[in-house]
This record gives structure tokens, C-alpha cells and sequence, in this order.
């Protein structure tokens, strides 16, 4: 509080003596303890500035945040499945490779030393194009026992493999007695010569084991067991002999031929 300055009291009790309310001869009353003093004016402005700020603001409304929908059940189930373990992923592709491979393996391997099969791989590399599967094409019909009726002799087969067409151009060749007509050289088509000796591709041996195919597979698909043909073959691979690429083939069945 602020001390009150004396001159001031005194015109209060003169005051108060002319009014009648007394106190104007009464002894001055002790002057009140004196007031802590006054803090300087800078600081009591920056109190009372400091004072509004000091009251609590009143805060804005927080919006309302709206819980999360569930996941379909679709995610759910996908969130709760298992994941794949990464050791697996080579795995996996490594399937990729070895399914093939495996399927390979389901196949039964060609037999070896057996003549037909030999035969029909070197009739597939040689003589399809021009006889698919047996059928005429650029070449005679083989299949359903036609070659059989032109050679009935398989002798006589291998010689025209052997040397074409062109060796019997305008002359019959197997059987001039064939069921349904002679076949003529170069009279249907064109046949190159086959045989290495004459400047084809295929051995004397290779030659015979496509005879055996065609006489064979081309007749009910069953192979002939009791033909000579193959009857010699197996004499040839039990001799070990060797077949000269041209001329007249060695008598191996004791026949004289």
C-alpha cells in the first residue's frame, strides 16, 4: 500500500470537525504499518499484462476420430495364412526344370540292337518326308502290306533303295505280276539312290534294318519274327561279319543266294 501524505489526513479530520463528526482536535492515530513497498512501475505493468495470459484458453473442440472398419474376411483369412518360407522359392522354380526331365524318364528307352526300332528311327530321318507314316506322298504308299506287294523277295527291296529309281527308268522293278499293276521306275515320283556306294547317306546295314521296318511296321504294326530278313540280320550280328557296300550280300542263311 501507498503511504498517505499528512496534508491530506489533516484536511479529512477538518473535514469530519466541521461536519460534526469530531476527530478534529483528536490526536492523530497512529499512522498504519507501513506498507511493503511499492514494486517498480516496469514490473507492476508487466504483471498485469502478464496476468490475462495467464488464464487458461479455452481449447477447440478435438474431432471425433472414427475407428477403422474391419477387413473383409477375405483379408483376414490371407493375413492369418501361412507365408511361404523363402528356402522354398528355389525350390519351387527348380520345378521348373526338373518336371520335364522327369516326364523324359516315364518313357521306355529304344531297346538296343533290336533292327526294327533301328529301322524306324532311320525311316523317320530318311524316308518320311516323302512316305508319311507309310502313306503315298511325293513317294509310293508303303503301309497296309503295299511294299510287301511289290517286293515279295526283301532282296529285291534293298536293291531298289539301294539304287533308285533312275536304275530302273521305264523297266518294272519287284514283282511284274503285282496285285493292282507293276511298278516302273520313275513312273510315279522320284527316288534318289540311298545306298553311300551309289552317293547316298545310308550303310548296307542301316539299308537293311529300314527294309525290316517297312515289311514289318507296315503290316499290322506287328513285327515279322519269322522273316528271313531278320532272320539274317541276327546270322550278320552273330558272325560280326562285315557287309560290302555294294554287289551281291553274302549268303548268311545257307540258301545259295
Amino acid at each position: 500500500m501507498t503511504e498517505i501524505p499528512e496534508h491530506l489526513l489533516q484536511r479529512s479530520r477538518d473535514r469530519r470537525a466541521a461536519l460534526g463528526l469530531g476527530g478534529g482536535g483528536e490526536a492523530t492515530p497512529a499512522a498504519p504499518a507501513a506498507a511493503p513497498a511499492a514494486a517498480p512501475a516496469g514490473q507492476a505493468v508487466a504483471a498485469t499484462a502478464a496476468a490475462p495470459a495467464a488464464a487458461p484458453k479455452a481449447s477447440a473442440a478435438e474431432p471425433v476420430v472414427k475407428p477403422p472398419e474391419p477387413d473383409p474376411h477375405y483379408v483376414e483369412a490371407s493375413k492369418r495364412r501361412g507365408r511361404i518360407p523363402v528356402w522354398a522359392m528355389p525350390v519351387i522354380a527348380g520345378l521348373f526344370f526338373w518336371v520335364p526331365v522327369y516326364i523324359g524318364t516315364l518313357e521306355l528307352p529304344p531297346q538296343e540292337g533290336n533292327p526294327v526300332v533301328d529301322g524306324e528311327q532311320i525311316f523317320a530321318a530318311t524316308c518320311a518326308g516323302c512316305h508319311p507314316g507309310g502313306n503315298a506322298g511325293a513317294g509310293r504308299q508303303l503301309n497296309n502290306g503295299e511294299v510287301v506287294k511289290t517286293f515279295p523277295d526283301w532282296r529285291d527291296q534293298v536293291e531298289f533303295i539301294e539304287l533308285g529309281t533312275n536304275a530302273f527308268d521305264g523297266e518294272v522293278y519287284g514283282d511284274p505280276d503285282r496285285e493292282g499293276g507293276a511298278h516302273e521306275g520313275r513312273s510315279f515320283g522320284f527316288m534318289p539312290p540311298q545306298s553311300v556306294a551309289h552317293g547316298g547317306g545310308l550303310t548296307r546295314l542301316e539299308i537293311l534294318q529300314v527294309t525290316l521296318y517297312e515289311r514289318s511296321g507296315f503290316v499290322g504294326g506287328e513285327p515279322l519274327e519269322d522273316s528271313e530278313l531278320l532272320a539274317y540280320l541276327e546270322a550278320l550280328a552273330e558272325s560280326g561279319e562285315e557287309l560290302p557296300e555294294e554287289g551281291d550280300l553274302p549268303d548268311l542263311l545257307g540258301t545259295g543266294e
